[in-house]
Order: C-alpha cells, then structure tokens, then sequence
C-alpha cells in the first residue's frame, strides 16, 4: 500500500487506520509529512489525524508543530494536539499546556480538561492545585476535575 496524506481522509475508515498505522509505524521518517500536513491549506480531517499520528509517533521535535496547529484551530484538530502535547510527555510542553488551562471560556473544556490531565502526567499537580484558588471559575473547574481523576492515571 502506497500512503499519502489524502488517505488519511480517506472514504473508507480501513485504509484511514491502516494509514496512521503505516505513518506511525514509519517513526521518524514520517515526521516532515505530518509536520507538512499541519498546514491550514489541508483538509480539517487531515491535520487532525496527522497531528494524532504525531503524537503516537512520539518525538519531542514536532512539539512545536503541535502548539502552532493548535492556535486557532477548530476543536478536533485543537483537541488532537493537546492531546498530543500530554501523549508526548516531554516538559517543552507545559508552558503550552498550562497556558489553555488557564485560558478563558473561549477555550473548550474539553480541550482544557485534556490539557489539565496531561500536565498531571508530566508531574505538574501543583501548578493544577494552584488552580483551585484562581479567581476563575473555568480554570477552577478544570483544575478540580483534572485533580479528582489523578488517582486513575
């Protein structure tokens, strides 16, 4: 099978997985397309499945391909290198993370919740019990419910 970024969005959910699959089983060497395919100019469902395969892929190279995606980006893909971010596990990441976390309302609290558990997973519990005592509410929210799940990490 021949892989391209197109089939990432492809009709069929098969060759989609067995696309990511092949991306991430070509570690390092895919890092340039997944990188490229984190581009505006690129289908929604590309980017986001790319930024997935990133985060699988798992080299703290592309963390800041994953936060520059990020920045106004629509939720799956925003939800997708968040995710990424904490998948990573590496510390470049916090900074990124903490920074949605402590975002206003406009930020998804899905998205916020993700980035909470994931500075939880790089050791960050008390910038998160900091939270608990921030004037605002969502970030309280987030910080709570992250804190409350530590124990099932």
């Amino acid at each position: 099978m021949t892989t391209t970024l197109a089939d990432l969005n492809h009709d069929h959910m098969r060759v989609r997985y067995q696309t990511m699959q092949a991306f991430i089983s070509a570690g390092q060497s895919s890092l340039p397309a997944l990188q490229a395919a984190l581009a505006p100019d690129h289908d929604e469902e590309i980017r986001w499945r790319a930024a997935a395969a990133l985060a699988w892929i798992g080299d703290p190279a592309v963390i800041p391909a994953l936060v520059q995606a990020s920045h106004g980006a629509g939720y799956e893909l925003k939800y997708n290198c968040i995710w990424g971010l904490g998948q990573i596990g590496d510390p470049t990441a916090i900074p990124a993370l903490q920074a949605i976390v402590d975002a206003d309302d406009s930020e998804s609290p899905d998205v916020r919740y993700n980035a909470a558990l994931a500075l939880l997973r790089l050791g960050q519990s008390a910038s998160l019990h900091a939270g608990l005592n921030s004037p605002a509410e969502a970030t309280y929210r987030v910080a709570h419910a992250a804190l409350a799940a530590a124990p099932y990490l």
